[in-house]
């Protein structure tokens, strides 16, 4: 036996039962916007065949709203059928087409309507109010409140008719919420409708001005499968309420759907931004009749299906070719400006950098329509210049400066070199000779400060101490300088620690501490391949046996303190100004201990840059003029590596 058989028949007072939410949820923003609610009230009246509403709206929360038309009333068998139905289909009980009242001879009218929802409007400001309608000199009047318990949505009441000449409807309600300004309601109602000779709105007996597109010229675009679209252009100079319609505004049977705005031209990036002067210039208006099935009850968009996203694409796409050909001007116009702002670079180039520049522009301004002028001219300026650089201006002014010979050398060199591989190599040079030149001023001074003066300089050259440290691995080692300022007993809060965490700032020493890993058979690092420890002496400090000792015990220390294993090699240089001691190299325990005056260091480096700063003062006379300082700030990209610790 199947499950449904198992189940009782369902009683009368079974049946399905509504959340106090329902009739919200149901109708949507007419429940919650004054604007869309009174917009789709006075839709209403339209489908209703009325050519006069007439909307009455209080200046202040509590007072009454009424709207009435004249248009064909409701009998009380229509009244019941069409109020109390949820999703009324009218379409299917009354057809698109508007019936207007006997004897009234009109123009032919498609309904906006179609689901029932634009009643519900009057909840929008109440939960209650009261409907009056009449046709054939008879009246009936109905109170409709929401219903306080789960059995239905709303009660609807309706009162034993009356006699009343003529034909209409109109709904009453206090407001209690939602309350909007006038201004509010007209800008809502005005800009809702399209012209229509026999329809009139009034809000508070003021005649609106609705929307009038008659006097815009458009296209129409085919929608392959699916019907045809019409699309108007407007601008700036377009006069009336259609400039106040900036992007693209979409109307379905002379009813303005959603909001004007660029969002349908946003998919695979917008040509246009809506901030722009052209956004602020053109605008279009396209009227799909065709999608009158595939609007959303309050009017805010369309639903998604392939009939709306077909249209989209056919409007988005008709539309783009307009605004690539009204924006050709202005194209042209910011690039005049551009290429004037930078008639300097730009007019020496040659005839095919200018061509190049030229279709730059065109191409930048295609993929970046937001780009702003005052950027376009920027960006122009540097392509200019680097066409310049291209054409090789800079270049054929030094090489028309040159010498014969220095034209034969520079073509030498460039047969060996490419400029790539010459600024690197030159750069690191660069370098170095000027980490040199900055020592020796600063070697024998007696007032320099090891922590903050020299000791960064010999970590960016611990080259000059031999291959092995230039490593790109050798670097300075934050806790094995924390275990020596704790051996030593030195307040870490000191103004040295907390300045270079990495140094120790002494009396009249400075201390470095650098080491580079050690790796397993796998690349995984396992220790430490080799520890550096740097001790510097003030300019003029001769060298003792002391001080040699003193750099032997910090390695022997770290070693008691688990920081350095006993397999690990550690050198110390201590470097001063004088050994009148004759001291030499000494090791111990694995620890190499190594006395160096400061001019031997030197020496040594000259050594490793291969006396490059003699050999260009004897062949110029002059110190070398290293004119290249975003070198050594800059890009360093090859060799930086290998040298920088």
């Amino acid at each position: 036996m199947s499950p449904e058989a198992t189940q009782p028949p369902l009683l009368p007072d079974e049946g399905a039962l509504f959340g106090p939410n329902f009739m919200s949820d149901h109708a949507g923003q007419i429940m919650t916007d004054a604007r869309i609610a009174i917009v789709e009230l006075v839709a209403n009246s339209y489908d209703a065949g009325a050519t006069d509403v007439h909307v009455s709206w209080p200046d202040k929360e509590g007072g009454l709203f009424t709207i009435t038309d004249d248009g064909t009333g409701m009998t009380r068998d229509e009244f019941k059928r069409r109020w109390r139905t949820l999703k009324y289909n009218r379409l299917q009980e009354q057809g698109s087409k508007v019936q207007f009242p006997t004897g009234v001879k009109m123009r032919e009218r498609t309904a906006f309507g179609q689901n029932g929802k634009g009643r519900h409007g009057a909840f929008c400001f109440a939960d209650a109010y009261t409907v009056e309608t009449w046709r054939d000199n008879q009246c009936l009047r109905a109170a409709v409140a929401l219903a306080s318990n789960a059995a239905v949505p709303f009660n609807c009441v309706i009162s034993d008719p009356g006699e009343r000449p003529g034909h209409g409807t109109s709904i009453e309600a206090k407001v209690i919420k939602n309350w909007t300004t006038v201004p509010s309601l007209l800008e809502a109602l005005g800009s809702r409708f399209l012209v229509d000779p026999d329809f009139t709105v009034s809000l508070n007996g003021e005649k609106i001005v609705l929307q009038d597109l008659s006097n815009i010229q458009g296209w129409s675009v085919d929608v392959p499968g699916h019907g045809e679209i019409s699309i108007r252009q407007i601008d700036s100079a377009t006069k009336g309420r259609t400039t106040h319609m900036k992007g693209i505004t979409w109307w379905v049977n002379r009813k303005k759907v959603g909001e004007s705005s660029w969002d349908d031209l946003d998919e695979n990036g917008a040509i246009l931004d809506g901030r722009s002067a052209a956004a602020k210039t053109y605008s279009f208006i396209v009227e799909a009749d065709l999608l009158k099935e595939d609007v959303k009850a309050d009017w805010s968009g369309f639903h998604a299906n392939d009939r709306v996203n077909a249209v989209r694409q056919a409007a988005r796409d008709s539309i783009i070719q307009a605004l690539r050909n009204v924006l050709q001007e202005i194209k042209q116009e910011k690039k005049r400006t551009a290429i004037e702002k930078n008639v300097e670079s730009f007019g020496g180039l040659p005839r095919y950098a200018k061509r190049i520049v030229e279709e730059f522009i065109d191409d930048v301004q295609i993929a970046c329509p937001r780009l702003g002028e005052g950027d376009l001219i920027k960006t122009v300026g540097i392509l200019a210049k680097l066409e310049q650089t291209r054409s090789g201006y800079d270049l054929l002014t030094q090489l028309s400066a040159s010498s014969p010979a220095d034209l034969d050398r520079w073509n030498e060199i460039m047969k060996r070199w490419d400029a790539r591989s010459a600024e690197i190599v030159l750069g690191e040079l660069e370098r170095r000779l000027r980490l040199i030149e900055q020592l020796q001023k600063l070697v024998h001074d007696p007032t320099a400060d090891e922590l903050h003066d020299l000791q960064p300089l010999f970590e960016k050259g611990l080259w000059i101490f031999g291959p092995e440290f230039e490593a790109v691995d050798f670097r300075s080692n934050r806790g094995m300088a924390t275990a020596i300022r704790d051996i030593l007993g030195i307040d870490p809060t000191s103004e040295p620690s907390r300045k270079r965490m990495d140094f120790i700032a002494l009396s009249n020493t400075s201390l470095g501490v650098y080491s580079a890993d050690a790796h397993d058979e796998d690349g995984e690092v396992s220790g430490y391949r080799k520890v550096l420890i740097l001790e510097l002496k003030r300019g003029g400090f001769d060298l003792a046996q002391k001080e040699l000792d003193q750099g032997r015990d910090y390695g022997i220390e770290l070693r008691k303190v688990g920081a350095v294993p006993r397999t690990t090699p550690i050198c110390v240089f201590v470097l001063g100004a004088k050994n009148g001691n004759g001291l030499e190299k000494s090791v111990q325990a694995d620890i190499t201990s190594t006395p160096l005056v400061y001019d031997v260091v030197l020496k040594k480096a000259h050594a490793r840059t291969f006396n490059l700063l003699a050999k260009i003062r004897e062949a110029t006379g002059e110190e070398p003029g290293f004119n290249r300082p975003e070198i050594l700030a800059g890009e360093q990209p090859v060799l930086e590596q290998m040298f920088q610790q």
